[in-house]
């Protein structure tokens, strides 16, 4: 009797391991599945901002335009007229290449802290990367006209930036850019014996809204 017990109970004990097993291994294969589909979202969605990501057809070869508020803060001597801060809009238009460099032409209103010019300006960005949020270079350069005084307060300027642009449908970003804004007095080409400040910087912050066709 005592011999069918014992027997009876290893097999319990036998029984209860093996349901413990295919229970711990059944949890622990789902915990491996939950856990690869927590990795692939987490990957999904970090594709947005890495350069690993798959290409993004919304950004490529065409026409674009970009229209930019901006705001400057003058550097170095700023109580001459011109040179304190400035503000203003720009809207600049052009081709877009499959390269990512893109060329236009455009123009806008600048206030400053005494008068305002009118831009007329080459539109020349270079956009890096696959990835649907890019950086991108900008150099827009060309003249600042005036024509309340056109001889005295017309300049050239160019402004160097980096950036970044943001989706928010299919052919239309954000963008966002910071550079050093400098102008340049026109009469330093004129007048060889010009010694008055020639001239003025900011650093400027820019947002606009970019459409590609």
């Amino acid at each position: 009797m005592k011999r069918v017990l014992t027997l009876a109970c290893l097999i319990l004990v036998s029984a209860s391991y093996a349901s413990a097993q295919i229970v711990t291994e059944r949890c622990w294969h789902l915990d491996r599945i939950q856990f690869l589909d927590q990795k692939q979202d987490f990957w999904r969605s970090h594709r947005l901002f890495t350069t690993a990501s798959s290409p993004y057809s919304g950004m490529g070869a065409g026409l674009y335009s970009i229209t930019e508020v901006q705001y400057g803060f003058g550097l170095g001597i700023v109580d001459y007229p011109f040179s304190h801060h400035v503000a203003g809009i720009t809207t600049a238009a052009g081709w877009k290449f499959g390269t990512g460099f893109a060329v236009g032409g455009g123009t806008g209103f600048l206030k400053y802290n005494e008068g305002y010019t009118i831009p007329l300006y080459a539109d020349m960005r270079y956009f890096m990367g696959g990835q649907r949020v890019k950086f991108f270079f900008a150099f827009p350069a060309g003249f600042l006209l005036n024509f309340d005084n056109f001889r005295d307060y017309s300049k050239v300027f160019g402004n160097p930036s980096l950036g970044l642009i943001v989706p928010v449908s299919k052919n239309t970003h954000l963008s966002f850019s910071t550079g050093l804004f400098t102008q340049i007095d026109r009469e330093i080409f004129d007048d060889a014996s010009f010694n008055a400040p020639w001239h003025d910087s900011f650093i400027n912050l820019k947002l606009g809204l970019l459409f590609n066709k």
